[in-house]
């Protein structure tokens, strides 16, 4: 068990955030973050369960899109996730270092008008993902799944799948 005041800073944390971000943001009072970054802009939301930790600096941005993460997470060092549309991680979730989960890629050739070029991000229930890895926009990953250190991740990945990068 971490220490008392660990819990008492990080409720205030979230009381402070739900006074910022009014309705936009909502979380269980039982959270162990270290350093995390929360910013909300235009109509997005992030809604965080119960019992969620990292080990420093943590990155939650929604930029009009909505973050929803689930009870029992757990994200080491320098991770992010950056939402325009929609990212939903499951339960019981653990991932490595420098993971990084964003729903959108930049509208690099201009073919629209629009900045960015978005589709919906999904993780299931107890899923693994080790250091280094990148989900990408339109990625559905399924329950039980482990997603090796450094893999590029995009598409749907079944249940219960081990993905490893290949040398």
């Amino acid at each position: 068990m971490r220490a008392p005041t660990r819990y008492i800073k990080n409720a205030v944390w979230v009381i402070l955030k739900k006074i910022r971000f009014g309705s936009r943001f909502s979380a269980g009072m039982i959270q162990t973050f270290d350093k995390p970054h929360v910013e909300i802009y235009k109509s997005g939301r992030i809604e965080l369960g119960n019992y969620n930790q990292n080990r420093g600096n943590l990155y939650l941005v929604a930029d009009g899109g909505h973050i929803k993460i689930g009870d029992h997470c757990f994200f080491n060092t320098g991770s992010s996730v950056t939402s325009v549309e929609s990212v939903v991680i499951g339960n019981n979730c653990k991932f490595g270092n420098n993971v990084v989960i964003v729903d959108h890629d930049h509208n690099f050739k201009g073919e629209s008008e629009k900045e960015f070029i978005s589709s919906k991000v999904e993780i299931g229930d107890n899923v693994w993902i080790g250091a280094n890895v990148t989900v990408l926009r339109g990625t559905k990953i399924g329950a039980n799944a482990v997603i090796g250190a450094g893999c590029v991740i995009k598409g749907e990945i079944a249940k219960s799948a081990k993905i490893v990068q290949k040398r």
